[in-house]
């Protein structure tokens, strides 16, 4: 097995579920979910992080405003 720190994850946007962009790869899980923070604070929107080493989704973040609906 190897070691989640240091391990590469990959930091997408988007949903997985529907075409996402890659914006980076970061080393160590808990260095990606603080990357991912960073990126969805300074641009709101929904963020997920990938591991190419077993397929897997292991964080997810949406960071966009509810907008409420009035009538």
């Amino acid at each position: 097995m190897i070691p989640m720190h240091r391990t590469t994850f990959d930091i997408w946007s988007g949903t997985p579920e529907k075409t996402g962009r890659c914006l980076e790869t970061v080393t160590g899980l808990a260095s990606a979910q603080e990357r991912m923070l960073e990126i969805a604070t300074e641009t709101p929107g929904q963020y997920f992080i990938f591991s190419a080493w077993n397929g897997y989704i292991l964080d997810q973040i949406d960071t966009r405003e509810v907008v409420a609906l009035t009538s």
